[in-house]
């Protein structure tokens, strides 16, 4: 009986969270937008702007336990100076180690309905020890670990402001370290869809470009020209075999729904970050806002996604969103030919949720077949829950092929 209260009780929180964020999230065309970033001054202890943040030291020496625990759940030898390396930890959580540095996009356990279906959890990414932890946006999904994993290791928070103050209130409460530093990009009240900001978040590689833009969102006014929901079987045995059987996890969940406003665009904004190294170029962002003719939000972060330095190499971008209901898979393409990669990893299509998590297998052939449509289609690595999950893609910075210029 406590078993299948725990489940009605996350299946009808999610159920509710996803229909109002499909009727919330819409956006408005023509909706009048703040002419330029302009963000108040900053007077929360060790919070920066990205003008004034001191970049992380080179080549950082870690502890014995912490490089033990490196080499027990990354794999020996996993961080060198000629590779980048990821491994997939749910939605569109990854770990990354770049040119020496290890650090985390985005922060979640996946747990809710279910737990335990990735390998690792909260405890193995705080255990790690990331330099920072970027993060796209505030919702549950993508940043209620966030507090935990840097109330543990002390990494700097990157993000939109709501995010670094409910990750400190969440450590706080656990009785960790909550005055690890956050650079603030802004929320959105004060930063524009498609403005562009750089942070020097280490001293010994490129500074990020960090993308303001939009998150997923259904328009309903999209059926009636033309438009069409996306029709899919979604997985439904995962949840009951690795069915969540902790009350206090529930608790927990069921306590995070509500982050960052919940439903609808983040009340801490939504950012997509890109990074170099070397030669290799990686753009990675956790939701695909509405894009679409006529819309300026959406030319303008189609422009801004144009003019990031050095290319694409690698995107790893979200493909399920609150837009497939109206519109199928036209933001999420719309994301990949303006970035024109020479390689995309979807994410954010794994079984995470029911109901809005369908699991990647069943969205694998209609994804292949929409990126196949583009004009000059990039390769595609397709990653497949929960095989992929912790399965390291690796890319050596000096390969040739980074190395050819834009496509």
């Amino acid at each position: 009986m406590l078993l299948a209260r725990l489940a009605l009780s996350c299946f009808a929180a999610m159920a509710l969270w996803s229909v109002s964020a499909c009727m919330d999230g819409s956006t408005t065309p023509g909706a009048q937008q703040p002419s330029a970033n302009i963000q108040p001054a900053e007077t929360r202890p060790q919070v920066f702007g990205v003008n004034n943040f001191k970049p992380l030291p080179a080549a950082p020496q870690v502890d014995p336990v912490t490089q033990a625990a490196r080499d027990r759940i990354l794999g020996p030898n996993a961080v060198d100076q000629s590779t980048v390396k990821l491994w997939w930890v749910g939605v569109s959580s990854f770990i990354v180690a770049g040119q020496g540095h290890v650090f985390l996009l985005d922060a979640w356990e996946i747990v809710g309905l279910h737990a335990n279906y990735v390998p690792i959890g909260r405890e193995e990414l705080a255990a790690i020890k990331p330099e920072a932890i970027l993060v796209g946006h505030g919702h549950f999904d993508h940043a209620a670990d966030v507090g935990y994993v840097a109330g543990h290791s002390g990494a700097v928070v990157v993000a939109g402001s709501t995010v670094c103050d409910l990750a400190r209130q969440r450590a706080a409460d656990a009785g960790l370290n909550a005055t690890f530093p956050c650079v603030n990009l802004g929320d959105d009240t004060n930063t524009q869809p498609g403005s562009l900001q750089s942070l020097k978040l280490w001293e010994d590689l490129p500074e990020v470009t960090i993308l303001r833009h939009t998150h997923s969102a259904a328009e309903p006014t999209d059926l009636l020209s033309g438009g069409r929901p996306l029709v899919f079987i979604p997985d439904v045995l995962t949840y009951p075999t690795y069915l969540n059987t902790s009350p206090q996890e529930t608790a927990a969940f069921l306590g995070s729904l509500r982050d960052d406003g919940g439903v609808g665009q983040p009340d801490g904004g939504t950012w997509a970050y890109h990074f170099q190294f070397g030669d290799f170029t990686l753009f990675w962002h956790d939701s695909a806002g509405v894009m679409k003719a006529g819309n300026p939000d959406s030319l303008a972060i189609q422009q801004a996604i144009a003019r990031l330095p050095g290319c694409v190499d690698v995107q790893l971008n979200a493909i399920v969103g609150f837009g497939m209901v109206t519109s199928a898979y036209r933001d999420a393409l719309a994301y990949v030919a303006a970035a024109h990669p020479k390689l995309a990893l979807p994410t954010h299509h794994d079984a995470w949720a029911p109901g809005i998590g369908g699991g990647a297998k069943a969205y694998e052939q209609t994804w292949r077949e929409a990126v196949a449509s583009l004009p000059s289609p990039p390769a595609l690595d397709y990653l497949t829950d929960p095989m992929d999950y912790m399965k390291p893609r690796v890319f050596n910075i000096n390969d040739p092929r980074w190395s050819g210029g834009c496509r």
